[in-house]
């Protein structure tokens, strides 16, 4: 086995070359080659909060709650809890931001 992965990728450089070779070179090629079309798009924009009454409620901070419940749960059932912990504050940043800017979107209109 390998000490670290700077040895592994040295000693399998040939593998890796031409994959990541081929990787840019299709990249550049859809890039270059790709067509702008001109169709004017009509979007339907749709809120992604339910309203219950009383109560509003956001669909994306309840999915991504649910998404970060399960993650806490299967850590501590499968006895990672320092892992998953530290995984789980990282995991809920962005529910925080989310929650921020909306706050301060709301706090800074004008009525």
């Amino acid at each position: 086995m390998e000490n670290t992965i700077v040895n592994f990728i040295v000693e399998n450089i040939f593998i890796f070359l031409p994959v990541g070779l081929t990787g840019i070179i299709v990249t550049l090629f859809l890039y270059f080659t790709g067509k702008k079309e001109n169709i004017e798009q009509n979007e339907d924009v749709v809120s992604d909060e339910w309203f219950l009454p009383k109560i509003r409620v956001n669909i994306l901070v309840l999915v991504y709650l649910f998404i970060w419940i399960v993650l806490i749960m299967i850590g501590v059932l499968s006895d990672f809890a320092i892992p998953t912990v530290i995984g789980g504050t990282i995991a809920v940043i962005p529910l925080i931001v989310m929650m921020l800017v909306r706050y301060r979107i709301k706090k800074s209109k004008v009525t």
